[in-house]
């Protein structure tokens, strides 16, 4: 292998995760002002993005860095998880009447104030890792989305179906994410890209029904309503837009070196 084509993917490895763990450090900052709703989803987002770049180009890391800044964000994503959780729930709580709102409501906000303690408590202990990329191969970015991609359709096809489970279709909604994020650091303009989307909100409304009827059962009869619909729209959204076979993304050394000399 060209020594030149394993440098010009190092650096590309490195520019895009320093990027993210810019993004993911500036998002931090701004939850510890303020753990508002918007902020803490931010969050989540900007752990995705920089811990599926990373594990995208996880040979290229040293390992023991590597699974350190791992455990430390899982914890951060636990914490804002649970914060995320009740404002799920409490949209819903807003958008219909039922009985005893205000002391449902009330216990929601305490059980938030809890989650957003310990949330603020796990931020504060971050430190923004200095992973250096070395000896990347540029095959393994094109490796990473041929597997991303077979388990975007085996998983969208399993979840789609009509004995489809709701752990199912959480599998997929994870496996979708991996696969937008991946897409987005070499096929940013893709009409794939925006389909997933799509696909992705709809999973995302799914589940916040699943979430809210945990925490609130006094909304589980509406949610399941709400769910029901939505499971039929995403049915539809992913036969229409993602279940037929597609070619596969471009990614790899030669697209690595085009990107790197823009």
């Amino acid at each position: 292998m060209p020594v030149e084509a394993a440098q010009e993917t190092e650096q590309f490895a490195a520019r895009h995760t320093s990027r993210l763990r810019r993004r993911l450090a500036l998002q931090i900052n701004r939850a510890l002002q303020s753990c508002d709703a918007q902020a803490v989803h931010q969050i989540r987002i900007a752990i995705r993005r920089f811990t599926q770049a990373v594990a995208v180009w996880k040979p290229c890391f040293p390992a023991k860095d590597l699974r350190k800044t791992r455990r430390r964000l899982k914890k951060i994503m636990s914490a804002a998880g649970e914060v995320r959780n009740c404002d799920v729930a409490h949209k819903f709580l807003l958008r219909w009447r039922i009985a005893h709102r205000d002391r449902l409501q009330s216990k929601l906000e305490a059980r938030r104030q809890d989650a957003v303690r310990d949330l603020i408590a796990q931020l504060k202990r971050w430190t923004n890792p200095n992973l250096a990329a070395q000896d990347c191969l540029p095959e393994v970015a094109q490796q990473a989305l041929g597997r991303l991609s077979k388990d975007f359709l085996d998983r969208g096809n399993e979840a789609s179906s009509p004995e489809g489970s709701a752990q199912a279709m959480h599998r997929f909604r994870m496996v979708a994410k991996k696969y937008r994020y991946t897409l987005e650091l070499f096929e940013p303009s893709s009409p794939l890209v925006e389909s997933i989307k799509r696909v992705s909100a709809l999973l995302g409304d799914i589940n916040d029904c699943v979430t809210a009827a945990q925490i609130v059962p006094a909304l589980a009869s509406r949610l399941k309503k709400r769910r029901r619909k939505k499971v039929e729209a995403f049915r539809q959204c992913w036969a229409a837009e993602c279940a037929a076979p597609r070619k596969k993304p471009v990614a790899g050394a030669e697209h690595s070196r085009r990107r790197s000399a823009a």
